[in-house]
């Protein structure tokens, strides 16, 4: 394993750098109090949407895109404390600019594939159907609701990492070492999820394994850029390309391709979705074998 990366030599430079216990408990600060924020905002939304009939008709959609654009108050609340408390920039966080547009397409690209990879899977396995009776906009259709609902998961999946990836894993591993930042964050990512419906066992352990995949690439391209994208493109593909519910979460504003998971649960996820499932479990197993492969070969030196 890497002892130092880039970013948790940008973390050690802060004015305050917070032990285990007192940096997963801002951590969770910064996402309860960004939530709450958002939720106080929302009565003044959905009292313009019921006086406008236009809004109306539309209010599950402007529901769901308020409140993927309202994690964007977390991520604010992170920029603050590392601007005002830690004293540095916000771009030590990951968001260097360098080449940082192709780094990005790049994590949406390689979440694209991930989620498409455990889907085929499951088709191979015989676990996979198409809905004929869609409750919901498919194809051409949901074309216009999905590309708008793809700026909601873009900011919801950067926040996620800005929390996790971006400062609370280096911070713990500037305060201690990388092995123990990479396996908190990891933990406290999916315990993020522990109240989401439908959550299980194999649901949270394959979240927590996703964190340390996600965790595992930024240390070994020393930004956040590629698992912001990653992040994002994982979720949409889940929601809005492959039709499935998004950890537990129902996506019901439109998707391109409306699949549905059958057979055993253990397997496909059942309600929750892909992710708790054993093909999901297996797919990020093998690609943190990778990861750790070409963390010991050093391969990442031009994502840097």
């Amino acid at each position: 394993m890497i002892e130092k990366t880039r970013l948790t030599e940008e973390a050690s430079k802060s004015r305050v750098l917070l032990n285990l216990f007192l940096a997963m408990l801002v951590a969770y600060l910064f996402v309860k109090g960004g939530i709450a924020t958002a939720q106080m905002m929302f009565p003044p939304i959905f009292g313009l949407v019921a006086r406008n009939p236009f809004l109306l008709a539309n209010k599950e959609f402007i529901t769901q895109f308020a409140q993927l654009l309202g994690f964007g108050l977390i991520s604010a609340l992170v920029f603050i404390w590392i601007s005002a408390i830690e004293g540095r920039k916000i771009s030590t966080l990951g968001f260097y600019k360098e080449s940082w547009l192709s780094k990005y397409v790049l994590g949406l690209i390689i979440g694209l594939l991930m989620m498409s990879t455990v889907v085929f899977i499951l088709y191979m396995l015989g676990n996979i159907t198409v809905e004929t009776r869609a409750v919901q906009p498919v194809g051409m259709a949901a074309l216009l609701n999905v590309s708008i609902i793809l700026i909601g998961w873009m900011i919801q999946g950067a926040t996620e990492e800005i929390v996790t990836r971006g400062w609370l894993m280096n911070v713990l591993g500037a305060k201690y070492n990388i092995t123990i930042g990479l396996i908190a964050s990891a933990v406290f990512f999916g315990l993020l999820h522990s109240e989401n419906p439908g959550m299980n066992s194999i649901s949270l352990l394959n979240i927590i394994l996703v964190g340390i995949l996600l965790g595992l690439i930024v240390i070994n391209t020393g930004n956040l850029w590629v698992v912001c994208g990653i992040h994002s493109a994982w979720n949409f593909a889940q929601g809005n390309l492959f039709g499935f519910q998004v950890s537990g979460n129902e996506v019901g504003i439109g998707t391109l391709v409306d699949l549905n998971t059958v057979g055993n649960e253990l397997i496909t996820g059942g309600s929750f979705g892909p992710e708790a499932g054993l093909v999901c479990s297996f797919v990020i197993i093998c690609l943190i074998l990778i990861m750790l492969f070409v963390t010991k070969k050093d391969s990442f030196k031009k994502l840097r």
